[in-house]
């Protein structure tokens, strides 16, 4: 199987003075260790990066890519690395800080070369890459060229529907789970690598990845060329999974995976929600999207299930959400040329495995949580008002 384009107008071409900074990431050590092997030899340097929180100092390391080899004594050498100190509280944003200053470094003394960096585990490209593309920006002679997540398959399943806590990081918030990780990091990526082979696994990751993204059956695929072809988008990244934005990419139904598209201009009630939150959550699925309600009618209401979890939270406003065409792109543009369709309304994208009850459970539950008709009659009245949802929202 090759590569699976479905379109590429999204993407332009670099230009051959620019020196190319690509990032790939990975929830399991391993992968990005194997990752680093299958880069082994490629024409661009390779770093692989890693996080220490020490006693006294916490450190970047850097280590070049290479393969060990034997030397003079019988042993192996070490593969050369640098460390550079922690600059401030967020580890995220000290990477970034490093990989500004490899950028400038790299530009300078290979204006046309490429570096490719492997990302720690835990760190998230949601969380990293926006900023870093508009630092770039005001670097002579360098810029972010694509993004890869690399995901296995086999454990798909497993790693996307059940909790399966992240393994040790420092950047990872305690309990965290590998399935909210991949799930947006399957969305904001211009390149998926599927490893492995389990089918259920592969439409999986298919009901989750965008198509106007590209996705490689595994590491012997031509990584390098494809990252380095591409200029990294984060607007383009960040409506394909902004909660507002979002959309039901669908994917082969041959194994059991379904996508349900949920979407209605009308209000959650706030006391439905939260006494029917489990059933709209389900139970082994996966889900994303928005939602609004009378008593916050201005703020996007973000929805996400993953790993068995159920997050809720605050977006932002709707006038600040992406732009939205809802027979389109996120982040595009209505068939008139004008803007997509903007303003309040609930959009939720639940993906699952078999079981029909569940999804006509999760379906029902939609129905059954928005405010009626004859209720937004008196819609007004909950605005300024407890809606009993405090906790959720941290108010």
């Amino acid at each position: 199987m090759g590569p699976l384009y479905a379109n590429d107008s999204h993407y332009s071409q670099l230009g051959d003075a620019v020196h190319c900074l690509a990032l790939i990431s990975a929830v399991d050590p391993l992968l990005v260790d194997l990752t680093a092997l299958a880069l082994h030899g490629q024409d661009a340097l390779v770093l692989t990066a890693s996080l220490h929180a020490g006693d006294e100092d916490d450190v970047i390391r850097l280590t070049a890519a290479q393969v060990p080899i034997d030397g003079i004594d019988g042993g192996a050498q070490t593969p050369p690395a640098f460390h550079v100190a922690r600059t401030s509280e967020c580890w995220t944003c000290s990477l970034r800080e490093v990989l500004v200053a490899i950028a400038e470094d790299r530009a300078r003394l290979e204006p046309d070369g490429a570096t490719v960096v492997l990302l720690p585990p835990g760190v998230e490209l949601i969380h990293l890459a926006p900023r870093l593309a508009e630092d770039l920006d005001d670097v002579p002679g360098a810029a972010l060229a694509g993004l890869a997540h690399v995901i296995d398959v086999d454990t798909a399943a497993r790693d996307l529907l059940t909790h399966q806590e992240l393994p040790d990081s420092v950047v990872a918030g305690e309990g965290q789970c590998a399935g909210e990780v991949h799930m947006v990091a399957l969305g904001y990526a211009d390149v998926v690598v599927a490893l492995g082979r389990d089918p259920v696994g592969l439409d999986l990751v298919e009901h989750l990845r965008p198509h106007d993204t590209l996705m490689l059956p595994g590491l012997e695929a031509p990584l390098l060329p494809e990252l380095l072809a591409l200029r990294h988008d984060a607007d383009a990244a960040v409506a394909r999974v902004h909660p507002a934005t979002t959309r039901a990419w669908g994917g082969p139904a041959d194994h059991g995976v379904w996508t349900l598209d949920l979407s209605a201009s009308l209000p959650f009630h706030p006391g439905r929600l939260r006494e029917l939150v489990a059933d709209l959550a389900g139970y082994g699925l996966c889900a994303r999207g928005c939602f609004w309600l009378p008593s916050r009618p201005g703020r996007v209401c973000a929805w996400e299930v993953a790993g068995g979890a159920v997050s809720v939270g605050d977006a932002g406003t709707w006038d600040e959400a992406p732009e939205w065409d809802p027979d389109g792109m996120p982040g595009g543009r209505a068939p008139d040329g004008g803007i997509g369709v903007a303003g309040p309304r609930c959009h939720l994208v639940v993906t699952g495995l078999g079981d029909a009850q569940m999804r006509e459970r999760v379906r029902q539950a939609f129905g059954r949580v928005l405010l009626r008709e004859d209720e937004m009659a008196q819609a007004m009245s909950w605005i300024g008002a407890d809606d009993g949802l405090g906790d959720w929202f941290g108010s």
